[in-house]
């Protein structure tokens, strides 16, 4: 009976802490996947065509992308969520934000192979959708 209280104990306590919690464990692996996809942001050239802070620049600004509606050159229009943000990363020609040329993407991180590197582009997405 002793133990069962113990348990009971250490049970709340952990619970009452987040430790072992799915959403403390969560957290900290979204903080290093930003912080992953931060420095790809720079270290891939993203941020000589990406703002931050809402400047347009070759491409769109990250700054309240994720989530955002994005009007596309072929007329529909899509949401920024992380489909459609690993889809564009891996596949820029696919889907062309109107007022945006064409191609220039694709050009841009062609040598970067990023189909071949799923984690960096997840990065890549936790990054753009924490510049909300």
């Amino acid at each position: 009976m002793m133990w069962a209280l113990a348990l009971l104990a250490l049970g709340t306590v952990t619970l009452a802490s987040g430790c072992g919690t799915s959403s403390s464990h969560t957290s900290g692996s979204v903080s290093s996947e930003v912080a992953r996809g931060a420095a790809l942001y720079r270290a891939d050239g993203c941020d000589g065509r990406h703002s931050l802070n809402g400047t347009r620049l070759a491409g769109p600004s990250w700054r309240a992308l994720a989530g955002s509606k994005v009007a596309l050159s072929d007329g529909r229009t899509v949401t920024a969520d992380g489909d459609y943000l690993s889809r564009h990363i891996v596949e820029p020609n696919a889907m062309t934000i109107r007022g945006y040329t064409a191609g220039i993407m694709g050009q841009s991180i062609e040598g970067l192979d990023l189909k071949a590197r799923p984690q960096d582009v997840r990065a890549l997405v936790a990054f753009i959708e924490s510049q909300r």
